[in-house]
């Protein structure tokens, strides 16, 4: 476990999200920490029933999940992404202010220092508990470098990853020191439980549908318009985030000259019905996203207006 921890978030600290900003203590609070309860299978679930989301402090060892940002830092600076005569270890952005994101390159995203996290015992354990039985994890990883000004955008994970079993949980690790001003993940509280939305937008699959799979670019209106509480933290080294399919989630742009580095994975019992746009075939590849080359996807403003969310 982490030892020393960050400070607790003081009220009326600012956070800057894109055009907006926001103040700790009502419209956006800190994650609570969950690690507490490791050792408790049944604590976890009511939790994550409850409020949507584990946040688990230290859940890889530190020391693993730093040697897994280097070998990622040392991907970059061999693709020249990183500041000239700096220190790898420094994870300066270069000129270019590039983000990487090794999705396909399983030299880097499957090297051992990332599977030495993800992949492992520790992990894998923890996910044989909290299933109850035998898991798999998706062979895609999303292992995500933002350069500055780099994030996402609003949206839940079953439009992307959704087919199959529902019984899916994806775990959002931090790789590096992710302060509030180095785009944290931000969560909506509540919003596992938004049917309308579930029902709606939530149903869809953005490659079966063609639908576009961003539901908001705006923190704003998640908080004014849908009444959810934002929720993140300073995540350090080693600290993760697990959610299902259902949980509204984005993450703020980064505004330093650092990389920020995180990985998402996904788990689910090895028995369940499979997502196969995100496991190997034949030939060492898989389908994944955005398949439909040359498509035409549903705007989501049109889909909203027929869903009745503008």
């Amino acid at each position: 476990m982490t030892l020393n921890r960050p400070k607790k978030i003081s009220d009326r600290t600012p956070f800057e999200f894109g055009m907006h900003r926001f103040h700790f203590g009502q419209e956006i609070v800190e994650l609570t920490d969950s690690s507490s309860l490791l050792d408790d299978s049944d604590a976890l679930h009511i939790k994550m029933r409850e409020d949507g989301y584990l946040f688990i402090r230290g859940f890889h060892p530190r020391e693993h999940a730093e040697k897994a940002a280097q070998w990622t830092l040392q991907a970059i600076g061999q693709r020249r992404g990183l500041k000239a005569d700096s220190l790898v270890e420094d994870g300066i952005i270069g000129e270019a202010n590039q983000t990487f994101s090794f999705f396909r390159q399983t030299e880097v995203a499957h090297a051992k220092p990332i599977l030495d996290v993800v992949d492992s015992p520790r992990t894998l354990r923890f996910y044989e508990e909290f299933l109850g039985g035998p898991i798999t994890t998706f062979d895609k990883r999303w292992l995500r470098c933002m350069a500055k000004g780099g994030h996402n955008h609003f949206h839940y994970d079953s439009v992307y990853v959704g087919r199959g079993t529902q019984n899916r949980y994806t775990m959002w690790s931090a790789l590096t020191d992710i302060g509030l001003e180095n785009g944290p993940l931000v969560i909506c509280l509540g919003s596992h439980r938004h049917d309308l939305l579930k029902s709606t937008y939530g149903a869809t699959d953005m490659d079966r549908d063609l639908t576009e799979a961003v539901f908001s670019t705006d923190p704003r209106e998640m908080v004014e318009k849908f009444g959810f509480t934002l929720a993140t933290a300073h995540f350090q080294p080693g600290d993760v985030i697990i959610f299902g399919l259902y949980m509204m989630h984005s993450s703020a742009p980064n505004l330093t000259d650092r990389y920020r580095i995180s990985i998402d994975t996904r788990y689910q019992l090895s028995c369940d019905e499979k997502d196969d746009r995100f496991f190997f075939r034949e030939d060492g590849s898989w389908l994944g996203n955005f398949y439909n080359k040359g498509a035409s996807y549903t705007p989501m403003a049109e889909l909203r207006h027929e869903w009745g969310l503008e």
